[in-house]
Parts: C-alpha cells; sequence; structure tokens
C-alpha cells in the first residue's frame, strides 16, 4: 500500500511554521541572553529568606509527600526516557499525585500517562496559575543545562527542590546532583529522583509496557498499513538539526535493500521530515508506504508494535521505539552515543567514533567544517549489515 502525499500537502508543511517551534526559539533566546542574570538574582533573593523549605531530603517518604511536580522542557527524546522513572512513581507511591509542568511538543507524549495526574504546559496561562496555586512537597527539575527552569523554580518558596549541579543551577536547589554527559539519559533521570525520594529501587527497572494502545488508534492503524504483507520495517530520516541528517540517496538504497531481504518499508516524520518521506517514496525502486504527518507520537507507538526494526538517526523516535520494545538500528554523529544510544542486544547503534565527534554538548551543535564526516562515513551496507545481525521478531501482517 503507497500513500502519496501531494505537492500541495508538501508545500502546505513546508511554508507552515508552528508557534509551538516559535515558542520554543524564543525560550532558548531568552536564556542564552537573560538566563544567567535571572539565575543570578534568584539566587539573591533565596539568600535574602529567613524561611527554610518546610521539608528536606531526610524527610522524604511516602507517609509525607503529597504532591510533586516535575519540570521537563527540551525535546521529545528527554520526554520519552522519563517515563520509565514516572511509572516508578505511582508503583512505589500511589497515594502521590505527580504533575508535569512541559513545553507544548512534549505535552503527547505525556497526555494520557496512567503514572499523571495533571499535564501542565509552559505556554497556556491557566497551566501556570494552576501551578501557582497548588503546593508541592518536591519540585524536581529535569532540566540539564538551561537557566530559566531553575530561576522558575526558585519561586517555590516550601518545596524541596532537586535538579542537576550545572551552570551555576545548584545553588537554587536544596539537593543538587551531577550531571554526567556519559550517562545514558534514562539513567540520569533515574539518578535525580532516587537523590529526592528514600523509597526508590536501587537499580532502573524495565517494567513494560509504557503506552495504553488505544482501540480508535489501532483502527486507524490497522487501516493505514492495510494490504501490507511482508513485515513492516519503520525508518525515520528526520532529525532536529543538519549535522544529524544522512543522505537521502541512501535512506532509498536501505529502503531497497530491505524490501530485497522481505521487509515492507515505512517512512515516519513530522512536517519537518515530509520533502524527504516524499522523496524516498518516489525514487524507491520498491513500494514504501509514506505515513509522514499521518500518525501522532501515541498512534507510532501503535504502529511499533506491529513493526520488526526501526532505523533512524540520533531522535525523539528512536526513544518512543526503544520503549515501544522495538529493535532499533540508530545513526550517531555529532550526538553522544553515551547519552542517547539505547542499550541492550536489540539494538545496534552505528558510531564512527571520530576524533571531533561527539561535538554536541547540552543540546548545542557547533557548525560543522568538514562536512558531518561522521555521518557520511556511515554506509548503506553498515545499515543493512546491522539488520542482519539483529535477531528481529517478524510480524507478519
Amino acid at each position: 500500500m503507497i500513500i502519496n502525499l501531494s505537492h500541495i500537502q508538501k508545500n502546505k508543511y513546508k511554508r507552515n511554521k508552528t508557534s509551538a517551534h516559535n515558542f520554543i526559539v524564543l525560550l532558548k533566546q531568552i536564556d542564552y541572553l537573560a538566563g544567567p542574570v535571572l539565575l543570578k538574582v534568584a539566587e539573591i533573593i533565596l539568600n535574602i529568606r529567613l524561611k527554610k523549605p518546610s521539608i528536606n531530603n531526610n524527610d522524604c517518604t511516602e507517609q509525607n509527600i503529597n504532591r510533586i511536580l516535575i519540570i521537563r522542557p527540551g525535546g521529545i527524546g528527554d520526554a520519552v526516557l522519563l517515563i520509565p522513572s514516572l511509572k516508578i512513581f505511582k508503583k512505589n507511591m500511589p497515594d502521590v499525585k505527580v504533575d508535569v509542568l512541559c513545553e507544548p511538543r512534549n505535552r503527547e507524549i505525556f497526555n494520557g500517562l496512567p503514572w499523571i495526574d495533571e499535564v501542565l504546559s509552559y505556554k497556556n496561562i491557566k497551566d501556570m496559575l494552576y501551578i501557582t496555586k497548588n503546593h508541592y512537597d518536591i519540585v524536581f527539575d529535569t532540566e540539564q543545562s538551561h537557566f530559566l527552569s531553575a530561576v522558575f523554580v526558585s519561586q517555590f518558596k516550601n518545596s524541596l527542590k532537586v535538579g542537576f549541579a550545572t551552570n551555576g543551577r545548584e545553588k537554587i536547589y536544596d539537593v543538587a546532583i551531577k550531571y554526567h554527559q556519559n550517562q545514558y539519559e534514562m539513567d540520569s533521570f533515574f539518578r535525580l529522583f532516587k537523590s529526592g525520594v528514600k523509597r526508590w529501587p536501587v537499580r532502573m527497572p524495565w517494567d513494560p509496557p509504557f503506552f495504553n494502545v488505544i482501540p480508535e488508534q489501532k483502527i486507524k492503524v490497522d487501516r493505514l498499513i492495510q494490504g501490507i504483507k511482508k513485515p513492516i520495517a519503520c525508518i525515520f530520516p528526520g532529525a532536529s538539526i543538519k549535522q544529524r541528517h544522512w543522505p537521502v540517496k541512501r535512506w532509498i538504497n536501505v529502503a531497497e535493500h530491505l524490501w530485497d531481504k522481505g521487509f515492507h518499508v515505512i517512512v515516519l516524520g513530522s512536517k519537518d521530515e515530509c520533502d524527504i518521506a516524499f522523496e524516498i517514496e518516489y525514487h524507491a525502486c520498491c513500494p514504501v508506504t509514506n505515513l509522514c504527518c499521518r500518525l501522532s507520537l501515541s498512534e507510532t507507538t501503535v504502529l511499533f508494535k506491529k513493526a520488526s526494526v526501526l532505523i533512524s538517526t540520533d531522535s525523539g523516535i528512536l526513544h518512543l521505539g526503544v520503549l515501544s520494545e522495538l529493535p532499533t538500528i540508530s545513526l550517531f554523529g555529532p550526538g553522544i552515543a553515551e547519552k542517547w544510544g539505547p542499550k541492550g542486544k536489540k539494538h545496534i547503534v552505528l558510531n564512527k567514533k571520530l576524533s571531533c565527534s561527539p561535538c554536541t554538548r547540552f543540546g548545542e551543535t557547533p557548525p560543522c567544517p568538514i562536512g558531518e564526516k561522521c555521518m557520511d562515513e556511515i554506509k548503506v551496507k553498515d545499515v543493512v549489515n546491522a539488520v542482519s545481525k539483529l535477531k528481529v521478531k517478524i510480524f507478519l501482517m
């Protein structure tokens, strides 16, 4: 089954700039320009206050914690890798109310999770007012480096404030732990929560499922893949930055090789990947199903339950596949593979480990003077061979 994306649709998505994207850019600009000054002011105000937090780390037990706020700005990948820890909260402390404050782009990740009581948005004034009216016993700031989240946390006078000790932000928190760039992000979040509450596992448990399957979503996905008779290989060819992109021609070649190996390729993506997905669909010398812009993140997890493998760049979709228990092959260049690369036998990380990579630090990647060589060194045969090495469970449609 091949779903064509019309030129009208393609041009429409190319023209549109979402308000969410503009909001993120604005936040980053404010954080960069005003963040350090605002953090210093917040630190001074905290030092002036005579009243200390009403609880401390030694008192953090399930008996005296009633409500927790978790702040999660940042990309989709961070939000996804936070989910296992959220499940631990509800499993170990079922009576504790857990609210999450996030950016609009992350809201869908958290919506519908049974372990969250309220999903709140930075962009929604009503949500922000709601936060000010609710007393939180603990506020966890899961941001790794930016200043504004720490400044915001400083306003919670009677809450235990927990966050990462980076860029001087530790002066705001009552409990601050070191952040390691080379630690898997899921484990970093686990450590952060462990530092704030007593009743927490010693090691990160792997406790799927992490997503609920809604009947309506299953019906939609079944309709979209109706007619596919081969095992499904999903590919996500996009990336949030230019330095992580892989040549479109190679994605096309991968799709053709996968077809020859007995797979049917489905291309995934948002509006940002529409052009790439259209090229793959149009130029591949084999059937390709283009579901770009046709699935929500929740619906994508439903598709992953029916797929055999996911091939992706360093992206949020990659982590969505991991939590969906889908075997993955990921392409890493400028990103830190130790921090973002999936772990375990079901996952293969392709990384040429050039002397200049990884070059990304705290979400910022410098312009590449050598034409993204770290990504260019990854060849089609590397991806195809990785598929052969993976022992994937075949789902026949």
